[in-house]
C-alpha cells in the first residue's frame, strides 16, 4: 500500500512538473513572439498615422487617425517605383545564379573525387568571414576594369560572389543525401550524367533549391554597400540605398521611411511564410545521416 501511494505520489511529481515546464515554455514562446512581432507592429502603424502620435508622450500604441500619406507620396514618386522594381531585378538574378551554379558546384563535388575538393570547399566558406565592406575597393576596381560599373550586372555578381559561397555547402550537403542507386539506375536506363542530374537529381533537390535561393533572394534584397558603391545616380538604386536617402541633416521623414521598410519587409516575411516548410528543409538537409 505504502509503495503504491508512494508511485503516485511520483506520478503526480513528475505531471506537475510536465505541466509547470510546458506553462513556462508557452511563456516564453509568447514572449518570444511578442519581442519579435512588436517592431515590425510598430513599424507599420508608424506608417499609417500622423508624427504627433508616433512621437507624442507617452505615444500612442494603437493608432487614432489613419492616414495613406505617407504611402501615397511613395506610390506616386516614379522613382520610389523604380527602387522597388531594381530590387527585385536584382534579388531575383542573384537567387537564379546563385541556384545555377550553386547546384552544378555542389553536384560536382558531391559525386566526383576532385583532387583537394576539401580545401576548396574551405576557401569558398572563407569568403563568408569576410566582410563586404573590406573589398569594396577592389570589386569597384573590378567593375571599372570589366566595364559593367553602375549596370545591374555588376550589382548582382557581387551578390552572387557572397551568395553562391553558402549556397554550394547547403546544396551540397542535400545531394550528398540523395543515393547514387537512383542516378546508376538512370544511366543503365540510358541517360548520360546531365540527363541523371536534369531528371533524378534536381526533382529531388526542389526543397534545397527553394531554400538555397530564398536565403540568396534575402541576401540581394538587404544588400546596401555594394549598392552604394557599384552604382551611379538613381537609375539603379535599390530600396536599401532609397531609405537611407530619406534621413537628411534638416528632415526625416518619418511616415516615408516606415512606409519603405514596411513595403520592404512585408513581402520577405510574405515569401517565408509561403515557403518556410521548403526553407527549413532546404536548410537543415543533410544535417542527419543514416
Amino acid at each position: 500500500m505504502a509503495s503504491a501511494l508512494g508511485d503516485f505520489g511520483r506520478r503526480l511529481g513528475v505531471q506537475r512538473y510536465l505541466s509547470l515546464y510546458g506553462l513556462l515554455s508557452g511563456l516564453l514562446m509568447v514572449a518570444g513572439v511578442i519581442a519579435v512581432l512588436f517592431p515590425i507592429a510598430w513599424m507599420v502603424f508608424a506608417s499609417m498615422r500622423p508624427l504627433a502620435e508616433t512621437f507624442g508622450s507617452p505615444p500612442a500604441w494603437i493608432p487614432r487617425e489613419i492616414t495613406g500619406d505617407a504611402y501615397a507620396k511613395i506610390f506616386s514618386d516614379p522613382r520610389q517605383l523604380r527602387y522597388q522594381l531594381n530590387t527585385y531585378i536584382i534579388s531575383f538574378s542573384t537567387a537564379i545564379l546563385s541556384v545555377g551554379l550553386g547546384a552544378l558546384a555542389a553536384y560536382g563535388f558531391s559525386r566526383f573525387r576532385i583532387w583537394g575538393a576539401e580545401f576548396i570547399l574551405l576557401t569558398i566558406m572563407a569568403l563568408q568571414m569576410l566582410p563586404g565592406v573590406s573589398i569594396i575597393i577592389p570589386f569597384y576596381n573590378l567593375a571599372r576594369s570589366a566595364g559593367v560599373w553602375n549596370t545591374y550586372l555588376g550589382m548582382i555578381m557581387a551578390d552572387t560572389v557572397f551568395a553562391l559561397a553558402i549556397s554550394i555547402w547547403l546544396l551540397k550537403s542535400y545531394i550528398d543525401s540523395i543515393p547514387t542507386d537512383l542516378e546508376e539506375a538512370a544511366t543503365v536506363d540510358g541517360c548520360n550524367r546531365l540527363q541523371a542530374l536534369y531528371k533524378i537529381v534536381l526533382p529531388l533537390l526542389a526543397p534545397g533549391l527553394v531554400g538555397t535561393g530564398t536565403f540568396a533572394f534575402l541576401y540581394a534584397w538587404n544588400d546596401f554597400v555594394f549598392a552604394t558603391i557599384l552604382r551611379n545616380g538613381h537609375e539603379l538604386m535599390p530600396m536599401t540605398v532609397a531609405i537611407g536617402n530619406f534621413f537628411t541633416q534638416a528632415n526625416r521623414d518619418w511616415n516615408a521611411i516606415m512606409a519603405l521598410n514596411t513595403m520592404a519587409t512585408l513581402p520577405l516575411i510574405a515569401i517565408f511564410v509561403f515557403l518556410q516548410r521548403w526553407v527549413i528543409e532546404g536548410m537543415t538537409a543533410g544535417a542527419l545521416k543514416e
